[in-house]
C-alpha cells in the first residue's frame, strides 16, 4: 500500500462498559505504542474510536457501533483492529465481512492485558467466516525486530506470511496399525451410535469460532441440541436447597477448600456457592433428559445478570469423582462414576474434541477427565518456553491431582457481578495432548499435538498466576516446536483443550475415519514422518 494512504486504527472492547473503563488506559497506551511503530516505518494512522467522556472508554462494545465506526471508514482502505483486553469479535466481524481492504489483527502481548486471547478469538472468528486477514503480536512493539519486520510487510504488501514448518498435514502420517483399527472402531460407533452434544445459546460470549455448523457436526456423527440459558434457571429453581446443600457437604468432606467471605459483593458466600450447586444438579438433569454426550454453558450475557458464574459447576461435571446427582424420573444416579464432559463457553471447538478424547481415554482405561484453557500468556523458563494456559474455573480438580488440592475463590466482581466460585488449582506435572477443532474454509479441522505440564517452584507459579488471574486455574505447559510465534500464527482459537496421556495416535486415526481434516503442530509431528 502507498505511503500516503491513511491506516485506520480500531478499538474492539468488551460489551460491558465496567470491564472496558477498567481496561481503556491500557488501550490508549496500546494505541500509542502502535501509532509509533507506524510512524517508525513512514505510515499514518488515525484512531477512528474516540474516547466517550461518560462511559469513560473508547472501544467499541456493540455490533452496531462496530458498523457505525466502519460506515465512516473507506471500503478499500487498510485497517488495524488493535486489541489488549478481551473483546468480542462479534462487534467488528460482520463490518469486516464486507471491508474491501487489507485487514490486520494487532494485539500486545501480556498476561494481564490478553490482547493475545483476543487476538485469537478474532482470527478464529474470521477463519469460521472465511475474512481473509493477518495477524500480529508484540510485548514491545517498536523496540521488537521480529514485529517491525511483520508490519513492514503487512504496509507494503496487505498480507503478513508467518512460517507455518512447525505444522504438517495429518493425511501425510503414517500410524500405526492398532492406532489405525481403533481410530476406525471409534469412529464407526460415533455414526452409528451418535454422540449428541447440548450447547446453551451459542454465541453470546462473542466467539463465533466457538459456533459450528450443525450440518458439518451431524455429518461426522456429532447433531447439536440447542438449549436456552433461561431453561437452565427454571430447571435451577426446582432443585431444592437441600440438594444444593449435599453436593457442597460432599465437596467440604472431599477436602476442597472454600475462601469464604461475609460482604456477598466482593467475597464468595454460601449463597453463591449452594445456587451454583443447583446449576450443578440442573445441568445433569439437562444431560440425562435429552440423552446429551456432552454439555457447554456459556456464562454471558445472559446468565451474568441472573445467577453466580458456572464456572465450579464446570470443574465438578468435567470429574469422574464427583458429587451424585439423582434423576428426577428414574431415581438413579446419573452417569455414576463419569465426567459429564463440559465444554466452557459453549465453545464446540473445544466440546468435539473434549468428546473424542473422553471416549479415547475411557477406551484405553485412562483418566477420561478433559478441559479447555484459554492460551493465555507465556514466557521462557529454564530454556523452555512454558505457556500459561488459564481458565475461569472449568478445569477437573484430577488435573490438579484431587478435591484435597482445588481451591475455591469468588469470581473477579468486574466480569462477575454475582460472584461464584471458581474451581483453581495448578495442574500436575505430566505428558497431555492437546488438540482444537475449528471450522475455516466450509470444512472441520482438527489442530492437536502433545506437551508437558511442567512443575514450577511456587514463586514461578505465584508470579505467573499474579500477572494473569490469580482466581483461576492455570496449567504450565511446554509445547515442543509450539512456542510464541508459532502458536500465535497458526492457532485457530484463543482455547486449546488438554487431557493427561498421550493418545495422539488414536485421535488423529479418529479423525480421519470421521472425515476431519487434521494438522498436527509442534515437534511431535516428527515422530510420524
Amino acid at each position: 500500500m502507498k505511503k500516503s494512504n491513511t491506516i485506520y486504527l480500531v478499538s474492539n472492547g468488551d460489551y460491558r462498559d465496567t470491564a472496558c473503563e477498567v481496561c481503556w488506559p491500557m488501550q490508549d497506551n496500546t494505541l500509542k505504542d502502535v501509532r509509533k511503530a507506524f510512524t517508525r516505518i513512514g505510515y499514518k494512522t488515525q484512531v477512528v474510536t474516540k474516547y466517550d467522556a461518560k462511559r469513560k472508554h473508547g472501544f467499541i462494545t456493540r455490533q452496531c457501533d462496530g458498523t457505525e465506526v466502519f460506515s465512516k471508514i473507506d471500503p478499500k482502505a487498510p485497517v488495524v483492529i488493535v486489541l489488549s483486553c478481551w473483546a468480542y469479535a462479534t462487534h467488528v466481524s460482520g463490518p469486516l465481512q464486507t471491508h474491501e481492504g487489507p485487514k490486520l489483527l494487532l494485539a500486545n502481548f501480556d498476561g494481564t492485558w490478553p490482547g493475545l486471547v483476543a487476538l485469537l478469538n478474532h482470527a478464529g472468528t474470521l477463519d469460521r467466516l472465511n475474512v481473509e486477514h493477518s495477524r500480529l503480536w508484540s510485548e514491545s512493539f517498536a523496540k521488537d525486530e521480529y514485529f517491525m519486520d511483520k508490519l513492514t510487510e503487512w504496509c507494503r504488501t496487505g498480507t503478513i506470511n508467518h512460517s507455518m514448518s512447525h505444522i504438517v498435514k495429518g493425511d501425510k502420517l503414517k500410524l500405526s496399525r492398532a492406532a489405525e483399527k481403533f481410530g476406525k472402531e471409534l469412529a464407526a460407533d460415533i455414526k452409528t451410535n451418535r454422540r449428541i452434544m447440548g450447547q446453551f445459546d451459542p454465541g453470546c460470549m462473542g466467539m463465533l469460532n466457538a459456533v459450528l455448523d450443525p450440518a458439518k457436526t451431524g455429518a461426522i456423527g456429532m447433531p447439536i441440541e440447542y438449549l436456552n440459558q433461561s431453561d437452565l434457571l427454571a430447571e435451577m429453581d426446582l432443585i431444592s436447597d437441600e440438594e444444593a446443600q449435599g453436593h457442597l457437604n460432599w465437596l467440604i468432606k472431599k477436602g476442597t477448600w472454600f475462601d469464604w467471605g461475609t460482604d456477598t459483593f466482593t467475597e464468595l458466600v454460601h449463597a453463591q456457592v449452594l445456587t451454583q450447586m443447583k446449576m450443578y444438579s440442573a445441568a445433569a438433569r439437562f444431560f440425562e433428559r435429552y440423552g446429551l454426550s456432552n454439555i457447554g454453558i456459556p456464562y454471558q450475557l445472559g446468565l451474568v445478570r441472573q445467577c453466580p458464574a458456572s464456572d465450579l459447576v464446570e470443574g465438578m461435571l468435567n470429574n469422574a469423582d464427583r458429587p451424585p446427582v439423582k434423576s428426577p424420573v428414574t431415581r438413579q444416579v446419573i452417569n455414576k462414576g463419569k465426567p459429564i464432559v463440559h465444554f466452557n463457553e459453549g465453545d464446540l471447538g473445544s466440546g468435539i474434541p473434549q468428546l473424542l478424547m473422553n471416549d479415547i481415554y475411557e477406551r484405553k482405561g485412562m483418566d477420561p477427565e478433559t478441559t479447555l484453557h484459554d492460551v493465555r500468556w507465556g514466557r521462557e523458563w529454564e530454556d523452555k518456553y512454558v505457556w500459561v494456559l488459564l481458565i475461569s474455573g472449568a478445569a477437573p480438580p484430577q488435573h490438579f491431582g484431587g478435591w484435597k488440592k482445588a481451591n475455591v475463590y469468588r469470581q473477579p466482581a468486574m466480569y462477575f457481578p454475582k460472584g461464584g466460585g471458581t474451581c483453581a488449582g495448578v495442574s500436575k506435572p505430566g505428558t497431555i495432548t492437546w488438540s482444537r477443532l475449528y471450522e475455516a474454509n466450509g470444512e472441520l479441522g482438527m489442530d492437536c499435538g502433545t506437551g508437558e505440564v511442567i512443575e514450577m517452584p511456587d514463586a514461578e507459579v505465584q508470579e505467573r498466576l499474579d500477572k494473569t488471574t490469580p482466581v483461576w486455574p492455570i496449567a504450565n505447559v511446554h509445547i515442543p516446536g509450539y512456542d510464541r510465534n508459532e502458536m500465535m500464527a497458526s492457532h485457530m482459537s484463543n482455547h486449546i483443550t488438554i487431557g493427561y496421556g498421550d493418545i495422539l495416535d488414536e485421535l488423529i486415526a479418529t479423525c480421519r475415519h470421521l472425515g476431519i481434516k487434521v494438522r498436527v503442530a509442534g515437534d511431535v509431528r516428527k515422530r510420524f514422518q
